[in-house]
């Protein structure tokens, strides 16, 4: 039985729904101070040495991918590559949390526009740079906006989409592997079908919800497709 496309298209707005960000009512930003980096923990978290004192920073405004998340060691990665050991920063407190600042400018910010993480809201005083970031992010298609990784929203959705175009140009005359080839295609994306009928997590949150109805249309389009040209090829196979 093919997928209920309204229902799909529910559970998408239901996603979209509950990835809104949450508002924290935070405190005034505290004065300014200059640390160094003393380590990279994970991809929202970086300990700075303040005096004698080894002090343990979240970053303000940032939802960066936890482990085993699409894009976890990637971004990981890049923030101590923008936060290498001994890097002079500036602090800026807001709340629990915390905007840090090379010279090379905001990293909070920098870690988005590279599409590897995105905005939350946990404070409101660079909570528009950060928009800004993950708004240019989204148009140069980066990290988790771009449809060439296969684990992103974006990916999924063209991994969908291909695998409709191959299978239905399939000719049923091919040789029995070819078939098996091609049906075992057809149901891969029929499975990644399935997953994004429960929308929820980082790759959605990356994508704005009419960028999400947008991606959902193809994939709608697509799984007739990819039903279909399955059965067919099985059944040729067994012939």
């Amino acid at each position: 039985m093919l997928p209920n496309v309204y229902l799909m298209a529910a559970a998408v707005l239901a996603g979209a729904a509950s990835s809104a960000y949450v508002v924290t009512v935070v405190d005034r930003p505290a004065p300014v101070a200059i640390s160094h980096v003393v380590r990279v923990v994970d991809a929202e978290t970086v300990e700075v040495r303040e005096g004698d004192r080894v002090a343990v920073v979240r970053l303000v405004n940032v939802d960066a991918p936890a482990a085993g998340e699409c894009l976890h060691e990637e971004s990981r990665k890049r923030l101590g590559e923008l936060l290498p050991e001994g890097t002079p920063v500036t602090v800026v407190k807001e709340g629990q949390f915390a905007a840090l600042s090379t010279q090379d400018g905001l990293v909070n910010a920098a870690l988005i526009a590279d599409g590897l993480a995105v905005p939350v809201v946990n404070g409101t005083h660079f909570l528009d740079r950060v928009k800004e970031a993950n708004h240019a992010a989204a148009e140069k298609q980066k990290g988790l906006h771009s449809p060439e990784v296969p684990c992103t929203l974006p990916g999924q959705v063209k991994a969908i989409t291909e695998a409709a175009a191959v299978v239905e140009a399939q000719p049923l005359k091919a040789s029995k592997a070819e078939l098996t080839v091609a049906a075992d295609t057809a149901r891969t994306a029929i499975g990644l079908v399935d997953q994004l009928a429960k929308p929820g997590g980082l790759t959605w949150d990356a994508v704005a919800p009419v960028d999400q109805t947008v991606l959902l249309s193809k994939v709608t389009k697509a799984v007739p497709t990819l039903y279909r040209k399955e059965a067919e090829l099985r059944n040729v196979v067994k012939d």
